[in-house]
């Protein structure tokens, strides 16, 4: 009998950074902490999950994030820009190796015609890590686009440490 093991993503990410003895931070504005609860469900999570800063509005994305007001005006909050500074403030904030930050508009309401409900920055990276920022179009009720966010910073970490492995200059 052949036996299948699904690995959730939290689960592969956390094992990662055990192996590569990573730490790892978030900044979260509209997954709400969702990111943070996820890996916190995890037994032992607290050796490599730093925490996670939860900058919902603007106030906090610039006093504990130093995101400029220039940002906030010209790019908006969700916009690559901020998302890569939050994400920069992050690794410094927390102190740790890698991080994500995600930032979007999961809806019902606040969506424009340049930036539409559903709409969602996300970036990883760290201090020897490439940092990437992804843009999505999500669908579906707030909480759908939520937990989609969710899911892709989850995959979006786990694919930068698998492919850190790969270069020339880590292990």
């Amino acid at each position: 009998m052949i036996l299948f093991i699904c690995m959730k993503l939290e689960e592969k990410l956390l094992q990662l950074c055990q192996a590569q003895n990573l730490t790892l931070g978030l900044a979260e504005s509209c997954t709400g902490g969702g990111l943070a609860a996820r890996l916190t469900k995890i037994p032992g999570a607290s050796k490599y999950f730093a925490g996670s800063i939860v900058c919902y509005q603007n106030h906090v994305k610039k006093r504990l994030l130093h995101v400029p007001e220039m940002y906030l005006q010209q790019y908006g909050a969700v916009s690559s820009e901020v998302t890569k500074k939050i994400l920069e403030s992050c690794i410094d904030e927390l102190s740790v190796d890698i991080a994500a930050a995600v930032t979007g508009i999961a809806g019902p309401t606040g969506g424009t015609i340049k930036t539409p409900v559903g709409t969602i920055y996300i970036a990883v990276g760290g201090a020897t890590f490439v940092t990437k920022i992804f843009v999505f179009h999500f669908q579906g009720s707030r909480q759908e686009i939520i937990e989609q966010a969710i899911e892709k910073a989850l995959l979006h970490l786990v694919q930068l440490i698998e492919e850190s492995k790969k270069m020339p200059n880590n292990p």
